[in-house]
């Protein structure tokens, strides 16, 4: 492995100081601030990325430097290529020349750090896991608070760096720093570290590590006056680098191909009974097909083969269940197999216990009585299980998952659970002596993460040996038998006091007495010869093309450019597409890439590229090459040095039969990508075709299309045009291919793409005086790949529009153009409507006008709220949080309080009045929620502005002429508004009631506790009499508590009736709720006063007692046990991003 020395020692001495630009962590944290934090900033800076192939082959024993250009009868040397092909030997010593090791200790002596704010010393590295692993070291200044003082402090840090730069990488580990006091163990300072380090954060420690004059006092050792630290480290594998599985463990992983971790985890342990790798015809059949199944497909796959019975003679065992009279001699038993044993985590400490309770008696008595046949009738019995033969491989299922009834989902139970590695199962065998049942431990299947995101990795002792491998999807690492074990016993905290959400879900032993036969060599002979005839055929081919990508500088990656790149990425120019994908190569996943070699025949490349497209190579494309050239530009009169920029142009091939890099004349940056554009068909007078070319005379040109409208950009595709044709010309025949009306009055606007010295390529107008001129003169620079963008006017039209924007202006504007999502404030959703992409300098009346345009509204009837997070609910009077078309405010007004700079769209939010906004001066907001039409669960607050002389009455009649939707079409037609008063008196929490017509308006609460509702009355209310009255409803909690969620159900008023029965008052609950049968089974109907439950209406025949309501009527309503539905949950970011998947 480059860059790593096997041979390092961390015991030498050596003091180096460090004065980089490696900052510590900030000095500004208070003194009393011992949290880990990272001490390099210059971590987070963009790492070169590197592209490695992963490529899993099948290893038996062929040699790299085998030569593919002999042809060899692969009879003749099978023996020789295929000696062992189970395992590669390796040699697993874990010390510290051992560079895959998992483990380490850096002995790091050190004078006292010097001053100064970028001053540290580091320790030799330790090379664990292949990461260079060191000790930082330095002085750090910490205000004290209490003293008003800078104190000094000794600050400590762990760094961690790969041998090579990946993208990407992290590494989890555990550490131990200590700082040996010089005669006394007992004074050592010990500090833990857990964290995952990774590309941006490659340092953790500890700014306070310990006082400096503490460091002085007790700490400095006398025989050389240094300081001496102890470093313990433990790491996990690395993620995402190299790593070499095979060669450092002799095993080879299996690739995720989509949330098939836990598949993987399952695979390698069945691997590993290596009975089963003994094929014969069986193996035949279809790979995959193997991989997908379990064992249960597997025994039906070896019917009518010599592996025939292998599974069951493996995993099957027996038990039975019997059930035992106690007082009568009768007894029934019925035996069963087994391929595993579920075994309950909840309650259970360890195996034993689960097997206990597993084998546990009980007692059927009482109403339970056993039925022992017409002889004894029915008697007191005992019921349990007893194993009668354990399986030569046994499967233990813990029961990780269990589901929650009363959050309706599943969830997992991470309480710790121990397992041994040898397990002696003798006490629950019917009859003890029968069978061996001693076991040693061989597979660890382990779950990380809980039952919304997950990931599965499993450890396993292949030779049952004590020497540990994770295998990790396709990463392989030897691993210490406490990773293995102890830390997968689940329930466990990391220092910071979080649970560690880790833990085995399935344990695999072998029975010692069969090891020997369940884990058999594998010899030549047990494998046939049409298979290992195929495995070398693969081999060779893996080893051929390894060889052949081995020369990394040979190795190139051809970006394909199609129509499409522009379509997504509007306003961009060839050169942008090329050169800004470059940059985030390779985790551009929009961008297509082929890997090729500078000396292939591009023919070759072509015709894959043509079958990957699945086209005629001939009739169907028009091959572009992309060559990107340098261009130097001297600012003389700007404070800019000389540098070099960067162009696309695009040239024709036709000539297949060169070699790639004689191709391509330029490459940029230094990651070997080129790039070519692929001319495709398209529809043109009726059919599709390719454009008429001519090779010697045509340029490619790519246009975009400026709509005024719109103010966007619109890519309208790829012209051809001769250069000796005149602008003016090609501008007519965009228009007619674009299907836009030509006339005498129709003036065009053309910008062609030129660089600027920032390297973003901009705009510049082409003057109209030059559109006579031949495309070779009139452009700026007439070669293929230019962009230009065109806007076409109507000057006929242009006098009777109002301030249409110029391409000119589009240009001038936009650099502070920003993008807004436009909301109508009464939608329920709050959803985007459209997007305006406007300066923040344009003015409210320009805003109003064109939100007017796009909803055909008048402007006057059209105003604009700023942003505001009140939580006011009660009416006030509309002040300067309002614009309208009369407000002189400009756009950047509504966002006063709001940092300039945003990443994400600002919102607009707009609302329609039924009236002209001169009169809003007469009229107050009045907030109140009305229930969603479509989705009865959900509450909206809509601001409706009502006259200040009016009633409720007055105001009802207005809402229903501007909502008549409000009321349904079979209804009442007839609304009231509500009014909610949350309480905190415990014997009263709510009380509800409905606002009189007579009402005045400016009557209304102006407090934060009422708030109010708009609802249709039923028809059944209308007709209440004194067998009936109205009683509020509610939702109430499985505590008994209410619970008013105001967006997701508004209190109501239900016309309760004498003696009907709680069956037909749930019917109309459900009816006023508009609920499924299904949605409504989750919900419990009960009576409460105040905050007192005293009735649960569970009996449907039970019935309303009015005359007892009646008495407490002021306090009484009826209650909606609320269901608890769960939000999906939010877990923190980590490696767990798989859903778990329980294996039975």
């Amino acid at each position: 492995m480059s860059g790593i020395k096997r041979n390092l020692s961390v015991e030498d001495n050596t003091v180096r100081t460090d004065i980089t630009n490696e900052q510590p962590a900030s000095s500004y944290d208070s003194p009393d601030s011992k949290k880990l934090r990272r001490t390099s900033v210059d971590s987070e800076n963009e790492e070169q990325t590197q592209i490695i192939e992963h490529e899993i082959g099948i290893s038996n024993g062929h040699s790299i430097s085998q030569s593919e250009t002999e042809r060899c009868e692969i009879d003749n040397t099978l023996e020789e290529n295929s000696s062992n092909c189970s395992i590669v030997s390796a040699d697993f010593d874990n010390g510290k020349d051992d560079i895959y090791r998992y483990e380490g200790t850096i002995i790091f002596h050190t004078h006292i750090p010097p001053r100064g704010r970028y001053a540290q010393v580091s320790s030799e590295p330790s090379i664990i896991r292949t990461f260079a692993w060191t000790l930082l070291a330095s002085i750090e200044q910490i205000y004290d608070n209490s003293q008003h003082t800078h104190t000094e402090s000794f600050s400590l840090f762990l760094k961690c760096e790969p041998d090579k730069k990946y993208h990407g990488w992290s590494i989890f580990a555990k550490a131990e720093l200590t700082l040996l006091h010089p005669t006394d163990p007992n004074k050592n300072v010990i500090r833990k570290i857990n964290h995952l380090f990774n590309v941006r954060s490659n340092d953790w420690g500890f700014r306070q590590f310990k006082p400096l004059k503490e460091i002085y006092s007790e700490y400095i050792h006398s025989l050389d006056n240094t300081i001496r630290i102890q470093a313990n480290i433990h790491a996990d594998p690395p993620r995402n680098v190299e790593w070499d599985s095979k060669g450092q463990t002799g095993f080879a992983g299996l690739r995720n191909i989509g949330a098939t971790c836990y598949m993987n985890s399952f695979l390698q342990t069945i691997y590993f009974t290596k009975k089963l790798r003994k094929p014969d015809e069986f193996c035949q059949h279809d790979i995959q097909e193997f991989c997908r199944v379990l064992l249960d497909k597997l025994e039906s796959k070896m019917e009518g083969t010599t592996m025939e019975g292998v599974i069951p003679s493996l995993f099957q065992g027996q038990y039975v269940q019997y059930v035992r009279c106690t007082k009568v001699y009768h007894e029934s038993q019925v035996q069963q197999t087994f391929y595993d044993v579920p075994l309950q985590i909840r309650n259970n400490a360890n195996i034993i216990e689960s097997f206990r309770d597993f084998c546990k008696t009980e007692i059927l008595t009482g109403e339970n009585l056993y039925d022992a046949g017409s002889i004894h009738g029915l008697q007191e019995a005992e019921k349990g299980v007893k194993f009668q033969h354990f399986p030569p491989v046994l499967c233990l299922h813990l029961l990780r998952f269990e589901y929650d009834y009363n959050l309706s989902q599943n969830r997992k139970i991470n309480d710790s659970y121990s397992f041994d590695y040898h397990l002696d199962l003798s006490e629950f065998l019917e009859k003890p002596n029968c069978s061996l049942c001693s076991y040693k431990l061989l597979s660890i299947l382990v779950h990380s993460g809980d039952n919304s995101s997950g990931h599965y990795v499993s450890f396993i002792n292949p030779e049952l040996d004590g020497q540990w491998f994770k295998f990790d999807d396709d990463v392989v690492a030897r691993v210490a038998p406490s990773d293995a074990m102890e830390r997968n016993f689940g329930g466990i905290r990391d220092d910071d006091g979080r649970m560690y959400n880790t833990s085995a879900y399935m344990l695999v032993y072998i029975r010692e007495d069969c090891q020997k036969d369940v884990l058999c060599d594998i010899n030549l002979e047990d494998i046939p010869e049409t298979l290992i005839k195929r495995f070398d055929y693969e081999k060779k081919t893996l080893l051929k093309r390894r060889e052949n990508m081995s020369d990394n500088d040979d190795l190139v990656y051809i970006r394909i450019i199609l129509n499409t790149d522009f379509y997504t990425q509007p306003t961009a120019c060839l050169t942008d597409i090329v050169y800004y994908n470059s940059i985030d190569f390779p985790n551009n996943k929009s961008s297509w890439y082929i890997k090729a070699r500078n000396s292939d025949l591009f023919s070759v490349f072509i015709q894959r590229l043509a079958y990957e497209m699945a086209v005629n190579l001939t009739e169907d494309i028009r091959i572009w090459i992309v060559n990107t050239h340098k261009i130097h530009i001297n600012h003389q009169n700007h404070h800019y040095h000389s540098q070099s920029l960067l162009t696309s142009t695009l040239m024709y091939c036709d000539d297949y039969d060169k070699k790639i890099i004689d191709l391509f004349q330029h490459k940029i940056s230094n990651q070997q990508i080129l790039s070519i554009f692929v001319e495709q068909k398209i529809f043109l007078n009726g059919v599709y075709q390719l454009l008429p070319f001519d090779k010697n005379n045509d340029i490619l040109i790519f246009v975009r299309l400026y709509d005024s409208q719109d103010e966007s950009l619109l890519y309208i595709g790829h012209f051809l045009f001769s250069k000796q044709q005149s602008l003016q010309k090609c501008l007519i025949d965009i228009a007619l291919r674009i299907k836009k009306p030509i006339s005498s009055s129709t003036k065009f606007n053309v910008h062609q793409s030129v660089l600027k010295h920032n390297q973003v390529h901009q705009y510049k107008a082409i003057k109209s005086s030059n559109f006579d001129l031949p495309l070779s003169q009139a452009l700026h620079s007439c070669v293929s790949g230019v962009s230009i963008i065109i806007q076409i006017i109507d000057m006929n039209q242009t006098h009777n529009e109002k301030c249409t924007l110029t391409l000119d202006d589009y240009f001038q504007s936009l650099f502070s153009r920003q993008e807004f999502h436009v909301c109508n404030r009464d939608n329920l959703r709050n959803e985007c409507l459209f997007k305006l992409y406007l300066s923040l300098e344009t003015s409210i009346k320009e805003v109003i006008r064109l939100i007017a345009e796009r909803i055909n509204y008048p402007e006057q009837q059209i105003i604009i709220q700023k942003f505001s997070n009140s939580a006011s609910i009660a009416n006030t009077t509309p002040s300067t949080s309002l614009l309208h078309i009369g407000s002189e405010q400009k756009l950047k007004d509504l966002y006063s309080s709001i940092r300039f700079t945003v990443t994400t769209p600002r919102k607009i939010y707009f609302k329609r009045l039924p009236f002209n906004y001169t009169e809003l001066e007469h009229r107050c907001l009045f907030r109140i929620f009305v229930t969603n039409s479509i989705k009865k669960d959900e509450q909206r607050e809509i601001q409706f502005y009502a006259k200040k002389s009016s009633t409720v009455a007055d105001f009802l009649n207005e809402i229903k002429q501007w909502i008549p939707t409000l009321c349904s079409e079979n209804g009442s037609q007839q609304l009231r508004i509500t009014e909610l008063t949350l309480n905190h008196d415990i014997n009263l929490p709510f009380r509800l009631r409905i606002c009189p017509d007579q009402l005045s308006i400016d009557k209304f609460d102006n407090c934060l506790n009422h708030h109010y509702h708009l609802e249709e009355i039923l028809s059944d209310e209308n007709d209440h009499n004194k067998d009936s009255v109205l009683i509020p409803v509610a939702h109430y909690t499985k505590e008994n508590f209410i619970q008013i969620n105001l967006q997701k159900f508004f209190p109501f008023f239900l016309n309760v009736i004498h003696n009907e029965s709680f069956d037909d008052v749930k019917q109309r609950l459900q009816l006023k709720l508009g609920l499924t049968n299904r949605e409504f089974e989750k919900y419990r109907f009960s009576i409460f006063n105040g905050s007192k439950l005293i009735l649960r209406c569970d009996d449907n025949m039970g019935r309303i007692n009015l005359r007892e309501l009646i008495l407490i009527q002021n306090s009484c309503w009826l209650g909606l046990e609320l269901p608890l539905i769960s939000n999906t949950r939010k877990t923190r970011k980590s490696l767990c991003s798989e859903k778990p998947i329980r294996i039975n």
